[in-house]
């Protein structure tokens, strides 16, 4: 009898568990009604049956199974706001590998995934083993009946769904993994197909002109993490503001002109390749399917439109340092990544080469090219999990990096860093104004009226670090010493200055390859 309910129980316990991310503590059913069927029916079953078992241990691996999506689940909301979806997010599983290894170290990070597995491989077997051995006789055979009946008839009258604490908990969650999976795949169809299309002069595979840019050096620079929750939110909002504010006064000091507006961005918390890939191809990539699909196409992008114009193409990707074939597809005619930048400082942290130094870079590349310059930048001092957070240093002192030796060393214990939320609240403001700082100084200095920067951000911080699960709007600016490029932007919904508006609904990443054609492209000119 104390074995038929120990049963009942644990295999309650592990089925109302898989619903723990979806709903929370508050509203997570007391009772899983497939679990008293289940158990009611095993419990009835003739032991010595071959079915028996296997329905057992079947049984017993798909709530293992379950656990294992319910942990998944709670990272990604950790991560990414959003919930688990398996149709996607099992090929991300060698790179989650990888931040755990380059994170947490080789040794904690085997022994962490060790434990998981080995876990999840006892409650599997230990499940099933209760399973198979449930009594048959006397008092659980009774409760056996009355669980099955009591069981079968709420879920066959539907009445459950009206009680609270009942609830499927297991059923419902691999049930929404399989709907995700059918909209994913149909969502991914749709975007083949736009893929396909030829609709208008922007899916031409050689990419279109812009004119109105021909002799402007542009910069499209991503910061990351940089979200709007940096700029509205405590603690972050007051270095990040107060940052902003220095900007726009030095900017007006050096007679520049600049634009502010809001964006959303296809990824929250991470993958910021997807936020590239949209504004680069002004589709929606969201899902790393989607940008698979896009580099096996041969889809024109901003790059294929700026080589049409006359431009050099450069990606300054200091977070690059093994082989990179989407560089190659995309066609960069340079790709300075962490080799290629020449970085002889101090790897500060996680965020490895400061983003002043690829500035500093970046203008000596601006230096050695006749033709105007696209220049794409994937800037990391921004990054979780925000140590050391550095000053900006004087220009002339950066050379090959080694400047940066007085803060060699910190931020190096990633295991206790990472798990300190508290901590990573308070130096995300501070690190993010860095980021802004010495991207507002290479623009005081180095922008021009043949030059048109615009500053981004890739996506909000984690939700996990925030606090709370943000939209997905990041700021975006434009700078130029050329008012005459900045003044259709303002015309079409941006805002004078270095504070985006809230008057008017944020743009999709997807429209800003469109609204540069639309502003400098053949049409406007």
């Amino acid at each position: 009898m104390v074995r038929w309910w120990l049963t009942l129980l644990l295999v309650n316990a592990a089925l109302i568990a898989t619903a723990l991310p979806r709903l929370g503590s508050a509203a997570m059913p007391w009772l899983a009604l497939e679990g008293l069927i289940l158990v009611g029916v095993l419990s009835l079953w003739p032991r010595q049956r071959l079915a028996r078992r296997l329905l057992s241990y079947g049984s017993a691996v798909l709530i293992v199974l379950a656990l294992a999506c319910a942990l998944g689940d709670a990272i990604t909301q950790e991560i990414q706001g959003r919930p688990l979806n398996l149709y996607l997010d099992a090929s991300q599983v060698p790179i989650l590998l990888e931040l755990l290894r380059d994170n947490l170290g080789l040794p904690v990070s085997i022994a962490l995934v060790a434990a998981t597995l080995l876990a999840l491989l006892v409650i599997g077997l230990g499940l099933g083993r209760l399973l198979v051995s449930l009594p048959r006789h006397g008092a659980p055979r009774r409760c056996a009946w009355s669980t099955l009946v009591i069981g079968a008839g709420l879920a066959l009258l539907g009445l459950w769904r009206d009680m609270a604490p009942i609830g499927t908990p297991g059923i419902t969650l691999l049930t929404e993994q399989a709907t995700r999976a059918y909209e994913t795949r149909a969502s991914l169809r749709d975007f083949d197909a736009r893929l396909s299309m030829r609709e208008s002069p922007l899916d031409a595979p050689g990419g279109q002109p812009l004119p109105g840019l021909a002799k402007t050096d542009v910069i499209l620079a991503f910061v990351e993490s940089y979200g709007m929750a940096a700029l509205e939110r405590a603690p972050f909002a007051g270095p990040v503001n107060a940052r902003l504010d220095a900007m726009a006064e030095a900017f007006a000091q050096a007679g520049l002109s600049v634009a502010s507006g809001r964006i959303t961005s296809p990824t929250l918390g991470g993958q910021s390749r997807l936020a590239h890939a949209s504004v680069l191809s002004g589709l929606w990539v969201n899902s790393p399917l989607r940008y698979a699909r896009l580099l096996e196409s041969p889809r024109a992008t901003l790059i294929d439109d700026f080589e049409r114009t006359g431009h050099t193409s450069v990606a300054m990707m200091p977070a690059i340092y093994r082989d990179w074939p989407a560089g190659r597809r995309l066609g960069y005619d340079e790709i300075h990544d962490d080799a290629r930048l020449d970085y002889r400082g101090p790897r500060l942290g996680w965020v490895t080469i400061p983003d002043q130094f690829v500035w500093h870079r970046l203008r000596q590349v601006r230096r050695e090219h006749r033709n105007p310059l696209f220049a794409e930048l994937a800037l990391i001092s921004s990054h979780a999990p925000w140590v050391p957070v550095i000053e900006p240093l004087p220009w002339d002192a950066l050379d090959d990096g080694h400047a940066f030796t007085r803060w060699e060393g910190e931020g190096s214990d990633f295991l206790e860093l990472w798990g300190d939320n508290d901590g990573m609240r308070q130096r995300y403001g501070p690190a993010l104004a860095y980021s802004l700082a010495v991207a507002g100084e290479y623009a005081a200095r180095y922008v021009n009226d043949e030059t048109l920067m615009i500053l981004l951000g890739d996506h909000q911080a984690a939700p996990g670090m925030l606090g709370f699960t943000p939209d997905r709007e990041v700021p975006v600016h434009v700078i130029s010493g050329d008012p005459d490029l900045i003044a259709p932007l303002l015309e079409h919904g941006f805002q004078h200055g270095m504070q985006p508006s809230h008057d008017k609904p944020a743009r999709s990443m997807a429209e800003l390859r469109g609204l540069l054609h639309r502003l400098y492209g053949v049409e406007a000119n």
